[in-house]
């Protein structure tokens, strides 16, 4: 039987949600969130009044997170450090993408 796909969303950095959005889209508690925010995993765009504020981006990192603590078992400070690490690599390989092409030491004659 195939796994079943989840649709494809596009999310904009523009875009905010809501404490409840974030967690009922990515069908977590609020103290894991929570939880996150501590860790510094994720940051609110802003914590004034009742109701917290996440870039819709967020759900990403969030998804990412609870992949790597269902999947791998790994605590909420390994996810926060598994995350920064997979941050690090992005830019690294973002670096080597945009640097100009040179030609390997052996093909020089």
């Amino acid at each position: 039987m195939p796994e079943q796909q989840k649709p494809s969303v596009i999310v904009l950095d523009e875009e905010e949600i809501t404490l409840a959005d974030l967690t009922r889209t990515c069908r977590v508690r609020t103290e894991w969130v929570m939880e996150l925010v501590d860790e510094g995993v994720i940051e609110p765009r802003r914590r004034t009044g009742p109701q917290w504020r996440f870039s819709a981006t967020t759900i990403v990192r969030v998804e990412k997170a609870r992949r790597l603590q269902s999947d791998l078992g790994i605590n909420t400070p390994g996810v926060a450090l598994a995350l920064q690490l997979l941050d690090r690599i992005d830019a690294l390989e973002a670096r080597l993408r945009a640097a100009p092409s040179r030609p390997d030491a052996d093909d020089s004659d």
